[in-house]
């Protein structure tokens, strides 16, 4: 297994494609890990190099105490770019990876050659009371209660037809370090609103959101309408998790954007 040491961090990593081809990094959502691209792994190394990072607390990297605000997470990508000694990267996040993907481009634009927004989140942008629950929970029953009230809400999103990624999901986050619950800086870090800023962002983006992802809808609008020249793609019968739900359409989908875009 791959490993990193990024900002003092050991942090795990995926990687799979010829060396020479065009960096692409695939940024995974909150409690989950590099798993959950295993569909476009082998897709997309076939043209382009992958490399697919678990951010710190999740998957197999480290799990600090503390650290865990968005700018952690993207110092720690700027760090593992420059430890691979790459120029620029074609960047793909979703959810909570989409957030980081965002903040990277309005700190680092300059390395990225393109972005795609996958269901994504924003800094300054409630998803509603979950995650507070979620957090409260957390703090009077424990780590484990609040990790099973996670896992619940997300296995009501997903039928029978789709036990698959249920399951995949559950797994990932029965094994996920909740570390990131139990900083005690969550909820005091600094916070900023992206919906302010996006227009700077001036590379090729994509945007791509489920329709029944009902809560992250309107910021997918949103960030389309503030970002100029950018893409969107609201994808039928689908929710949260675009790519695993219907791979075959998000990968067709990403790859004709990134077939679109010219490495500078």
């Amino acid at each position: 297994m791959p490993f990193a040491s990024v900002n003092n961090l050991k942090t795990h990593y995926l990687q799979k494609g010829n060396e020479n081809n065009r960096p692409l990094v695939l940024l995974h959502g909150f409690t989950l890990d590099h798993r959950m691209w295993d569909d476009q792994l082998e897709f997309f190394s076939q043209n382009y190099l992958v490399i697919i990072p678990d951010a710190r607390g999740h998957g197999l990297s480290e799990a600090p105490q503390t650290n865990y605000a968005r700018t952690d997470r993207v110092e720690d990508l700027l760090a593992l770019i420059n430890y691979f000694g790459f120029d620029k990267i074609d960047l793909v996040g979703l959810s909570m990876g989409g957030s980081t993907a965002i903040g990277f481009a309005l700190k680092h634009q300059v390395r990225l050659n393109s972005m795609t927004l996958v269901d994504t989140g924003a800094a300054g942008f409630s998803p509603g009371k979950k995650f507070s629950i979620i957090d409260k929970l957390v703090k009077e029953k424990g780590l484990k209660a609040g990790i099973e009230k996670w896992i619940a809400w997300t296995h009501g999103w997903y039928k029978d037809d789709q036990e698959e990624v249920r399951e995949k999901i559950e797994m990932m986050m029965r094994e996920h370090s909740g570390a990131v619950w139990l900083d005690e800086m969550r909820g005091k870090y600094p916070r900023t609103i992206d919906l302010d800023n996006v227009n700077n962002i001036k590379i090729p983006v994509l945007i791509m959101c489920g329709e029944n992802d009902r809560i992250f809808v309107p910021l997918a609008k949103q960030l389309h309408e503030k970002i100029d020249g950018s893409v969107l793609k609201i994808i039928a019968n689908s929710g949260h998790m675009l790519n695993m739900e219907q791979p075959e359409v998000f990968n067709m989908e990403l790859n004709k954007f990134l077939e679109t875009t010219t490495v500078v």
